[in-house]
């Protein structure tokens, strides 16, 4: 694996990777011979995992939509016994009010409580004939958070319809949020809704589409004639717009909805530049790493520049809070499921100079992962910094076949900060965030400015990188 270390490794499995060889080349051959030339062509289609990228319209397959409503609660629940258990930083009130606290009747008075993870088209398109109407509980609600719904049946019933982005941490986080605001309610709530409540859990339930990010990915891109960019930039981009105005750059064109939020400049120096938010959980956590696979299916041979300028927190360092970091590794942090070995991947940072902040860092599923328990055990093995997005990053760049020729810059702003003692540093947590975030605009400009010359997006200079054709293999 290139750029990824395992450690206590178990043994690969090459004889079964070359028995599915083996099969899969049986099955093509009993196809040729059970059907016509046109027939062979499209169930050819049917078996390449990149048929999404050239489907029209018309031909759209079907998606479905699995429950996994026994492995998100069940995962939610754990993760909530361990966090009250081995105690946080993190105000569990606040980070659920923060997104359901105006919810809480709308919330207790539904039948059920459903979350749909996809695209609204296809959420709809499933419930055409279980609901009498399917209302918005807002209007104007923005395409990239989750967004609320009444299916309405007949007489007074409905069930609350939650559609989220397709992605198994989106759930895990509305999911979790939903069970603490059941625990969070006040005296007069808990009498209005005490049957509700005593079963609260179970009225929830979670379907995920078979439409894959990455298949959401493809057809934003296709859609809007996105391709073969020569640098991709990730997070903050109102920074970058910025910064390229100012040298008189007319803004790019923007493209938004609910998979994707973009911005693509056609030419900056002769270079295609893609800025892609992370805003509102469009690329969160493990969707980040499947934007990666797309883009670098829509590159070919010449894998763009990528620039990522994160946020996330530190452990148990609040001196770093309000600064830039670089990454040297990044490993995968969460508790659950327990894994019988930790991938390490090593990044090829070139963001870093002598004068970086440089980490070992740890990607989690969710905020409330990061117990005080949690915080001591990295300090431990010295990591940190923390958040939910680098290690799919680097996971899919590692795994690409021109992974050894991307050039990579990544930096974490630190926002917050993860304490072994939920009695301390309480003014530095994920709640303050914000705040962190609003007087760093020079640090973040400094930062991507560095980036933008090295590259060549503006002038050129003595410090330019080689040309990606120049880089060895």
């Amino acid at each position: 694996m290139i750029g990824g270390i395992w450690f206590r490794r178990f043994p690969r499995y090459d004889l079964m990777n070359r028995c599915i060889t083996f099969l899969f080349s049986i099955l093509i051959a009993i196809l040729s011979l059970s059907c016509s030339p046109w027939e062979i062509g499209n169930s050819r289609k049917s078996l390449d995992n990149t048929a999404i990228e050239t489907v029209s319209a018309k031909e759209e397959p079907q998606v479905s939509f699995e429950d996994q409503t026994e492995e998100v609660v069940g995962h939610a629940e754990r993760l909530i016994e361990k966090n009250e258990r081995e105690g946080a930083v993190l105000d569990q009130r606040w980070y659920t009010l923060k997104r359901f606290g105006k919810y809480q009747d709308v919330v207790f008075s539904a039948s059920q409580i459903v979350f749909y993870g996809g695209l609204e088209k296809d959420v709809r398109r499933q419930l055409q004939n279980q609901y009498a109407s399917i209302i918005p509980v807002e209007n104007d609600q923005d395409p990239g958070e989750i967004r609320l719904f009444f299916g309405e049946r007949k007489g007074a019933q409905y069930d609350l319809i939650i559609i989220g982005q397709n992605g198994k941490e989106v759930a895990l986080k509305t999911i979790i949020r939903l069970i603490y605001l059941a625990k969070f309610v006040d005296d007069e709530t808990k009498r209005k809704y005490q049957n509700k409540l005593q079963s609260f859990n179970k009225s929830l339930k979670v379907l995920m589409s078979s439409r894959t990010a990455r298949e959401e990915f493809m057809g934003f891109l296709n859609g809007h004639g996105i391709s073969n960019p020569d640098a991709v930039m990730i997070g903050f981009i109102g920074d970058t717009r910025a910064i390229l105005r100012d040298q008189g750059i007319e803004d790019p064109k923007s493209y938004s909805d609910e998979s994707l939020r973009v911005n693509w400049y056609t030419s900056v120096n002769g270079m295609k530049v893609l800025l892609v938010s992370i805003d509102q959980s469009r690329i969160f956590a493990s969707r980040s790493g499947e934007l990666i696979d797309a883009i670098l299916s829509l590159s070919g041979n010449k894998p763009p520049y990528l620039i990522f300028l994160g946020s996330g927190g530190a452990i148990d360092e609040p001196e770093i809070v309000g600064k830039i970091i670089n990454p040297t590794i990044v490993l995968n942090g969460d508790p659950f499921p327990a894994t019988p070995g930790v991938l390490v991947h090593i990044i090829r940072n070139r963001a870093i100079n002598k004068a970086a902040i440089k980490t070992a860092h740890v990607s989690v599923e969710n905020v409330v992962v990061e117990t005080t328990r949690w915080a001591t055990e990295m300090k431990k093995d010295r990591i940190r910094t923390v958040d939910q997005e680098l290690f799919h990053i680097i996971k899919a760049i590692n795994s690409s076949t021109n992974a050894r020729r991307m050039e990579i810059f990544i930096g974490i702003l630190v926002t917050d900060n993860v304490s072994s003692d939920a009695k301390t540093n309480v003014n530095l947590t994920l709640e303050h965030a914000e705040e962190a975030i609003l007087k760093t605009a020079g640090v973040r400009k400094e930062f991507l400015s560095k980036i933008l010359m090295k590259i060549g997006i503006l002038k050129r200079d003595e410090t330019r990188l080689p040309d990606r054709n120049e880089i060895t293999r």
